[in-house]
């Protein structure tokens, strides 16, 4: 029995309901979002035997939980996040809960040299992990790398900040297009616009 990580799985739990992050968590925006999130890798990707997923930026984890379970009996899922306890307490709480099929944790930097390139079928880049990535087209630019020749990227972001404007730019200057793009706006507080994108030469 690790003590410790139980003390930090049960502060993780405690925080999902604390004042910093319990009203949004709770809010009709934040629901509204993982719903559409959820339901749009659902009926956009096609999931086939042996498939390979890989998220970047755990965070919370929800989204690499609900992954896990959407790829449950077809494929596997490796999440990658630059924060040490994110990556434990999230492999932690997955062993814990006993996640039929638990993420293969990456405790890496989306810039660094030794992720595996050319291994997935699907990356997902959610909320605002590209902002965090400091640097928008590097960010992407990783990402891509971390795909199959016929892989997709699928990206989730804020209207507000920009990052839809920056992605048409960013697009137009390489070897990628986006193949779906739709904003959801039903929140004025919280727009947010989900696309899916591939290489052009598959």
């Amino acid at each position: 029995m690790d003590t410790d990580m139980d003390e930090k799985l049960f502060r993780y739990y405690l925080e999902l309901k604390g004042p910093e992050a319990g009203e949004w968590n709770c809010s009709p925006q934040c629901l509204h979002a993982e719903m559409v999130t959820r339901n749009y890798i659902r009926k956009s990707f096609k999931l086939n035997e042996g498939i390979q997923v890989c998220n970047v930026g755990i965070g919370t984890g929800d989204w690499d939980d609900y992954l896990g379970y959407w790829l449950k009996g077809m494929g596997w899922l490796t999440s990658i996040d630059i924060n040490k306890e994110i990556c434990e307490i999230f492999a932690y709480r997955q062993k814990c809960e006993q996640h039929p099929n638990p993420s293969k944790v990456l405790c890496k930097s989306i810039f660094d040299p030794g992720l595996p390139k050319g291994q997935f079928d699907i990356v997902t880049l959610i909320g605002s992990a590209i902002n965090e990535s400091g640097d928008f087209k590097r960010c992407l630019d990783s990402c891509f790398s971390l795909l199959k020749q016929e892989g997709y990227l699928m990206l989730m972001a804020g209207l507000n900040n920009g990052s839809l404007e920056m992605l048409e730019i960013y697009i137009r200057e390489t070897a990628f297009q986006v193949e779906h793009n739709k904003k959801y706006e039903d929140y004025p507080e919280y727009p947010f616009y989900i696309c899916k994108i591939k290489n052009k030469t598959s």
